[in-house]
């Protein structure tokens, strides 16, 4: 397996760092998620319902929680109980108190299902981790949230990558197979294994193999991806997808909150 490129912070002061624009997973799903909800609407839909995004730092943490146990400690702490402790309070986020139960419910029981069969022995080698990687042949920096990755045991492959999304749509699952096939390209110089996406509302789960899509595919979408992004969030005004000097205060959200 290739080693992780890291973050530029870690880099030695000597070592020149191209000043290229970084390309956030987190705000493809913010854009592409708010935008399916609001088609109607005729406008640029960057913004998701506060409940979701609430929904999904209360998954994030608790998936972060319980996968720092040792597999042992895992297998007596029910999953309920880490979710319990950051489910967000009831409050006028969720259009009903109705809502806010059924998804609640829906949540703990398909993670529940999940965990009592995934990777049950194994330690993740990552774990909500955020990791910035140069991409020259577009001239971005790719910056991804990595949710839950496990060693792969084949040659020639990178790592066994998962996502928990509250729900997701076409686009976004597109969005985010191809970013990250050009990510382990980028930081180990060959494919994930598998990509495993888990849509938590609908009780679904996708899996891909990394040869699913070329690096020229993938190197073709995320080029034609930045370009959308670039257009929507200079619609909406409110987001900058190369200011960096927001990076620490949206990292706090995307890490645990969009993602």
């Amino acid at each position: 397996m290739g080693v992780p490129a890291g973050s530029w912070i870690n880099k030695p002061q000597h070592v020149h760092t191209p000043q290229y624009k970084r390309l956030h997973d987190y705000r493809m799903e913010h854009i592409m998620l708010g935008g399916a909800e609001n088609l109607s609407s005729g406008t640029p839909a960057t913004g998701l319902p506060r409940w979701r995004q609430q929904v999904q730092y209360a998954v994030g943490h608790t998936l972060n929680d319980f996968y720092s146990l040792l597999p042992e400690v895992r297998r007596e702490t029910p999953i309920q109980f880490l979710l319990e402790r950051r489910w967000p309070p009831k409050g006028d986020a969720f259009p009903s108190l109705l809502q806010y139960w059924d998804i609640k419910t829906s949540i703990a029981d398909e993670l529940m299902r999940i965990v009592s069969s995934n990777h049950l022995q194994e330690i993740p080698v990552m774990l909500y981790e955020q990791w910035y990687v140069p991409v020259p042949e577009l001239k971005l920096e790719l910056s991804m949230i990595t949710q839950l990755a496990w060693n792969s045991l084949q040659n020639s492959r990178s790592l066994n990558i998962q996502k928990f999304m509250v729900n997701g749509n076409e686009d976004t699952i597109a969005g985010f197979l191809h970013m990250t096939n050009v990510f382990c390209y980028a930081a180990y110089g060959e494919p994930a294994e598998t990509v495993e996406i888990y849509s938590l509302l609908e009780g679904s789960k996708y899996s891909y193999h990394g040869h699913t899509f070329s690096q020229k595919e993938s190197l073709d979408y995320v080029r034609l991806l930045a370009v959308f992004l670039e257009k929507e969030v200079l619609a909406d005004g409110s987001l900058n997808c190369s200011d960096r000097r927001n990076d620490r205060s949206e990292a706090n959200v995307g890490g645990f909150g969009l993602m």
